[in-house]
């Protein structure tokens, strides 16, 4: 917003050489709480990988505006009990595949608690393809390693109590392919007492008296995790192999990993929303929002989104992500008595099918924020990233590339225009300048600001200024102003990494350009 221009004109009595001095100060910066409901039907997966991959992105103008930020991850899914009404967070797969098919898998969720720096481990009396799936065979470990962490990576696991078994004797006639069994999940760190890209690891172990052939081994989950272990991997009788993040034990708590992957092999933990304090934020959101494709077909965004704040799952699992709840069962603040803007992104290649209006979820999205919500609709906003355009014919998609195919999300665009939000293509194949574009929104913060008139170039000089300083056009106050000017528009841009901080001042100054090529008679663009 321009708050002042002074400067000197030409009249009657002769010519004076036009000095403009342009004044602007940005908008006070926002504190976001942003819901990501991702679609988790079959057709999604190359755009739950490409929000994945771009996260950092949207992390990246955060932080560079210096935003407070917390995110959550919800799907389209109001059918299953897995998914329906509940932030996503504590739910994980680790599937082991040989070429002849699954030999071994455990999917655990959030009732297996995982404590950080402990790790579960499987009961030695169920090492079993079939016996070790549930809950109720494993515990927190008894042993201790590295650098006091609790586990037993490596070894033959003790039984709950600490005291150690027997894993027993044979003749080794290997190497042989595992099967079904003869290779078994049998410890997991989900949640490391240092950072999980270091420090995760999984343990599988040969219960039988054979050398297991483990080349090229696929290890992988129902989102995007997939590696594969080396050539001329072997696992000796009886022996517990670790897979870890990293090999480097300064940097691993120290623990005896045989095979790294850093990228490609994550282990997903009870955190239910991130923020800026949060260690490896990054990778959490990725393994939040590979959500798979087992979801149901029928997509409602709008109601998946609502039932987080429905009971029971609002008190049972949700509780305490929006700051500054209004409604009248919830109408506290959370423990600082922050507030914060409400923001919702919905991506997905199918158009909504929620059962009521689309104005009524307007509405109640509102409401949760307040009566302030209706008079600045800033407070609240829905954005989507969905197939943005009607097709061209009926029965043709939206839009197509090798990114997707994505049905026309009309529904969506509803309420993305409702409320001022964004609407992006799904089809693009990269999501990056999306994720920064929905970034800078919900900062609150601008980074393109209108000058009063066209500039002589080789005269534009901009400065920054503290909020409370700017009393005079001297030498800046705050140093390294990095900008663009930009003659579409006639107005100075900065990037999302070099925005100007909330409530700073922007001084610009030039001579005015009254050349006839650059200003009409109306005073603007010819």
């Amino acid at each position: 917003m321009l708050l002042g221009s002074i400067g000197s004109k030409c009249n009657e009595h002769g010519f004076i050489e036009d000095t403009n001095h342009d004044a602007f100060q940005q908008n006070r910066k926002n504190a976001v709480d942003l819901l990501v409901v991702v679609d988790n039907s079959c057709s999604m997966v190359e755009e739950q990988d490409n929000l994945a991959s771009n996260f950092q992105s949207l992390i990246g103008t955060f932080q560079a505006a210096d935003v407070d930020w917390r995110i959550a991850v919800v799907t389209t899914d109001t059918e299953s009990d897995k998914f329906k009404g509940t932030l996503i967070g504590g739910d994980d797969e680790i599937i082991l595949r040989t070429d002849q098919g699954q030999i071994d898998a455990v999917e655990y969720d959030r009732d297996w608690v995982f404590t950080p720096g402990t790790s579960l481990q499987l009961r030695p009396d169920h090492f079993g393809a079939t016996t070790n799936d549930a809950i109720q065979e494993w515990c927190d470990s008894p042993g201790t390693f590295g650098n006091g962490d609790h586990g037993s990576p490596g070894v033959w696991n003790p039984d709950c109590t600490g005291t150690a078994t027997d894993p027993g004797t044979g003749t080794d006639e290997g190497p042989v392919a595992p099967h079904p069994g003869d290779l078994v999940i049998t410890e997991i760190m989900a949640w490391s007492s240092g950072l999980d890209s270091k420090c995760e690891w999984f343990e599988m172990t040969n219960t039988t008296p054979n050398t297991l052939d483990a080349s090229n081994l696929e290890i992988n989950d129902r989102g995007r995790n997939d590696v594969f272990l080396p050539a001329n991997t072997t696992i000796a009788p009886f022996q517990a192999f670790v897979v870890g993040r990293s090999t480097d034990r300064s940097v691993n708590c120290d623990t005896p990993v045989d095979v790294a992957f850093e990228h490609g092999m994550t282990l997903n933990q009870d955190i239910r929303w991130i923020d800026q304090n949060t260690p490896d934020n990054e990778e959490l959101f990725s393994e939040m929002v590979a959500q798979g494709t087992t979801g149901t077909g029928v997509e409602m965004g709008l109601e998946g989104a609502r039932l987080v704040f429905e009971e029971p799952y609002y008190s049972a699992n949700n509780q305490g992500f929006i700051r500054g709840d209004h409604r009248a069962a919830y109408d506290t603040p959370d423990d600082d008595g922050d507030e914060a803007n409400l923001s919702i992104l919905f991506v997905s290649d199918e158009d909504d099918q929620s059962p009521y209006p689309s104005d009524a979820y307007v509405r109640y999205f509102t409401d949760l924020k307040g009566d302030v919500a209706y008079r600045n609709r800033s407070f609240v906003n829905l954005s989507a990233v969905i197939g943005k355009d009607p097709p061209p014919a009926p029965d043709l998609p939206s839009c197509e590339s090798v990114a997707g195919v994505a049905a026309f999300g009309s529904r969506y665009l509803e309420v993305v225009n409702q409320t001022q939000g964004l609407a992006e293509s799904i089809c693009t194949e990269d999501f990056a300048p999306i994720v920064s574009e929905l970034g800078l929104t919900l900062s609150g913060l601008s980074g393109d600001f209108e000058l009063s008139d066209y500039p002589q170039i080789d005269t534009l000089e901009v400065q920054l200024y503290e909020p409370d300083k700017v009393t005079a056009y001297g030498d800046p106050l705050v140093n390294g102003v990095d900008y663009t000017y930009v003659l579409d528009g006639n107005k100075l841009h900065f990037d999302a990494d070099q925005l100007p901080p909330s409530q700073y001042w922007i001084a610009a100054s030039y001579k005015v350009d009254t050349s006839p090529d650059v200003v009409d008679t109306d005073g603007g663009t010819p």
